[in-house]
């Protein structure tokens, strides 16, 4: 399997202004559910409600259970597949951060993706229907924006509408994980996991990382304890193997070729890794999980 980023309805359209909002019931005729139903790789932020009915979604490997008043948060680089149902009602909302960028400041736009930031909070949120309401009113909103009224003006407002939809999800989100973004340890955490994403293939050392932070391994374990409840060496190899088993659903690419990518100089030595963190040898995930 080729690592083809998914491709939402319109992707040009998507490529052109980096927003697009489709109907949930409208996207297997529009891309087919060979493409919806196998793990893919996002280039982009995505939004899923769900407004009716039950099922379930799979985000890095996981499934989520969704009803009425379900948002899944997809960050941009994770994999994600669809279990299709045709009851199920919705709106899959698409964006890359040039959008924001365009129309946010700087510390806005940090603030806005730290919700689509896995490790701090799940990607999944449930909303009572008073908290929902609200939401589905400004989707509603864009919606028309995008596909109704469509002026010179539809795109300032839509930013607007996301913005404050985003900000409004962020603040609920933030009562369940005692407002970690508040913390005094989140602007290090953040800066650790900025310099992971950038050299967890140069080393999986918590020593290394905290030198670069100026910090002690100490410091740095009482930081990542606190915001991703595990010890650094378990958060950075969490990481890398997320990291492995996104490359290992590139189907052109070997195991060897997987292991000097992720900084393994043996292929024996990814291969015992990953056993031990996942209980597969990487021949075996990917046979779980078949293009």
């Amino acid at each position: 399997m080729s690592n083809t980023s998914y491709k939402t309805h319109n992707y040009k359209k998507l490529q052109k202004t980096n927003f697009d909002i489709i109907n949930f019931e409208n996207l297997p005729e529009l891309e087919g559910e060979e493409i919806l139903t196998r793990n893919h790789k996002v280039d982009f932020y995505a939004l899923i409600f769900i407004t009716e009915n039950n099922g379930k979604h799979s985000i890095d490997f996981k499934d989520y259970d969704y009803s009425k008043g379900t948002i899944l948060a997809i960050r941009k680089d994770q994999m994600h597949r669809f279990y299709l149902n045709k009851d199920t009602k919705g709106f899959l909302l698409c964006f890359k951060e040039e959008f924001l960028n365009s129309y946010l400041n700087e510390i806005e736009v940090s603030s806005a993706i730290q919700m689509f930031n896995e490790l701090l909070v799940s990607p999944k949120t449930q909303f009572e229907q008073r908290d929902f309401k609200g939401i589905s009113q400004l989707i509603k909103g864009i919606e028309k924006e995008v596909l109704v009224i469509n002026d010179i003006y539809s795109y300032k407002l839509i930013r607007s509408l996301l913005h404050i939809l985003i900000t409004l999800i962020y603040r609920l989100k933030s009562k369940e994980y005692n407002n970690n973004q508040q913390s005094k340890y989140l602007k290090d955490f953040i800066k650790f996991q900025n310099i992971l994403e950038e050299d967890y293939c140069k080393t999986k050392k918590v020593y290394d990382y905290a030198s670069k932070l100026g910090f002690s391994t100490k410091k740095l374990n009482t930081v990542v304890k606190f915001i991703a409840n595990k010890p650094a060496k378990e958060f950075i190899d969490d990481t890398v193997v997320i990291k492995v088993k996104r490359l290992l659903l590139q189907y052109d690419l070997s195991i060897k070729e997987i292991a000097f990518k992720v900084g393994f100089k043996d292929p024996t030595n990814l291969h015992k890794y990953f056993k031990k963190h996942t209980s597969l040898t990487p021949e075996e995930f990917r046979k779980k999980y078949p293009s």
